[in-house]
């Protein structure tokens, strides 16, 4: 008996086959996979590499559904079990998929008595060796304990055995030795928990040298703020710098003398072009005679507060000293030794030799910066002289 299976368009009567599968007294799969009995291109993909296996036994073909999208039978409700075999009958009709499959039997099933015995044909020698009431019990209990279940899933095993491919099976389980490179030890990388270790040390340090603590700000909020720090460390840098200029252009101004510093090297915040180029200088490496950076910014405010407390102790002894030149008793004293003493102690006469005193003290300029300067001058260094020693002891 010959099986034929045609695909077709539709399930109509009328429908014409596209394409056709005998299969003769043997079973085999059906699918789209290359390895299979009946290769049946699909676009859509929805018919499996492995969707059918037919099989033969007993004269009779079955279907069994080895797919993932499983096999209907049109005209009916029913659908075929996965795993279990099915009777194939003449204009049956199936769905692979999307694809409508019509069996056709071909042929006329010989059915074979084997209680039947052609009167012609001669009795073989042994053929009473099969009366045998022992392996008569035998086959008896072999058929009793068979089942349409064990015989599908036993017909499976068979027909999947003839139709793999040892082929592929080799190549998929026994590799193909080949050369390997020797492995290379990696070195192991450091765990993340020591970065995050270092950083916060890092930040820990930053913060206590800060004086501000950053523990409850995130990372960006700590990169924020040390370049913050930098913004303004510059920009006092630079400030610094100008107001040692603009000290330094009024003691020229006033004839002042400096400031004995007690360190005998030479500060970048005086030396330095700009506010760059200090900062090089006090966070780089220091030179060699070069103040360090803590001492150099040390010394620079102490030069600015001994500056302005000097500069105040002068302008009181000037202040003192235009009181005293101004005293009735001074301005007598000068009103005698300029011209000869009025005829009348009068008002009048001692506002005439105030006008004269003022207009004398007036025309010489040089005789009231002696007078005046030499007071502010001595009063101021005085002051600087003090402060210089007590910063000499101190830092001593």
């Amino acid at each position: 008996m010959q099986l034929v299976l045609e695909v077709f368009d539709s399930a109509g009567a009328e429908s014409v086959p596209t394409v056709c599968k005998t299969f003769e007294g043997a079973g085999g799969v059906i699918g789209r996979g290359a390895g299979c009995d009946w290769v049946i291109p699909d676009p859509s993909r929805l018919l499996s590499s492995h969707h059918g296996l037919v099989s033969f036994r007993e004269g009779r073909y079955f279907l069994t559904d080895i797919s993932s999208n499983g096999i209907c039978v049109i005209g009916s409700q029913e659908r075929l079990r996965k795993g279990q075999a099915r009777l194939i009958s003449e204009g049956d009709v199936f769905q692979l998929g999307e694809l409508i499959i019509r069996a056709r039997l071909i042929g006329t099933l010989v059915q074979h008595n084997p209680h039947r015995v052609a009167a012609a044909e001669p009795i073989p020698d042994d053929a009473f060796l099969a009366l045998d009431p022992v392996h008569a019990l035998d086959e008896e209990h072999l058929a009793q304990s068979s089942s349409d279940e064990l015989e599908a899933l036993k017909a499976i095993t068979d027909e999947l055995g003839q139709w793999m491919d040892h082929r592929a099976a080799e190549r998929e389980f026994l590799p193909v030795p080949r050369c390997v490179e020797p492995v290379r030890e990696v070195p192991e990388p450091q765990p993340v928990t020591t970065a995050l270790a270092v950083n916060e040390a890092f930040w820990a340090q930053f913060a206590a040298a800060l004086g501000i603590p950053v523990d409850g700000l995130d990372t960006p909020s700590r990169e924020a703020l040390a370049i913050k720090v930098a913004s303004l460390l510059r920009h006092g840098i630079a400030g610094l710098q100008q107001c040692l200029r603009t000290c330094d252009e009024l003691k020229t101004e006033s004839s002042l003398g400096s400031a004995e510093s007690p360190f005998n090297s030479p500060n970048p915040l005086r030396n330095c072009v700009d506010a760059q180029a200090a900062l090089t200088a006090l966070l780089g490496t220091n030179e060699l005679g070069q103040l360090p950076a803590e001492l150099a910014i040390t010394q620079v405010h102490r030069d600015l507060q001994t500056h302005q407390v000097a500069l105040l102790t002068a302008c009181r002894s000037a202040l003192r000293s235009v009181r005293a030149a101004f005293a009735p008793g001074h301005l007598q004293l000068c009103f005698e030794l300029q011209d000869k003493p009025p005829r009348f102690n009068t008002d009048g006469a001692n506002w005439r030799a105030y006008q004269r005193h003022y207009q004398y003290l007036i025309a010489d300029e040089q005789l009231n910066e002696r007078l005046l300067g030499n007071d502010f001058v001595k009063a101021y260094e005085e002051q600087v002289r003090l402060i210089s020693t007590l910063h000499a002891v101190y830092t001593g």
